[in-house]
């Protein structure tokens, strides 16, 4: 499994305008599930994770499939965007489940 994840300031009171232009046209094939989580005490700190089928081997594949509607997205993200902190794709190394109370 990949994830693939992103950190990012956002200008203030932005999050709206940025979750409309993140928005892909058509999502991945191999996209499961995608979050998006704000920071607490700062709500234009946004992390966004998304969980893709595959492995390590499969980023190539997976970018290529998405290169072009991925730079129209992070074109149109940017205008909402002070800082991109971290953006990257993961592999998942190890899931932990707790066990049940």
């Amino acid at each position: 499994m990949l994830c693939a994840l992103s950190v990012r300031k956002l200008k203030p009171g932005a999050y709206d305008d940025f979750r409309a232009a993140w928005q892909p046209e058509e999502f991945p094939s191999a996209l499961r599930r995608a979050y998006h989580v704000r920071d607490v005490s700062d709500p234009d700190v946004v992390i966004s994770f998304g969980l893709l089928d595959g492995d390590a081997a499969d980023i190539g594949s997976f970018r290529e499939e998405v290169a072009d509607v991925e730079a129209r997205r992070q074109a149109a993200m940017a205008a909402h965007v002070d800082e991109l902190i971290v953006d990257g794709i993961y592999e998942v190394v190890e899931e932990v489940v707790p066990t049940a109370h």
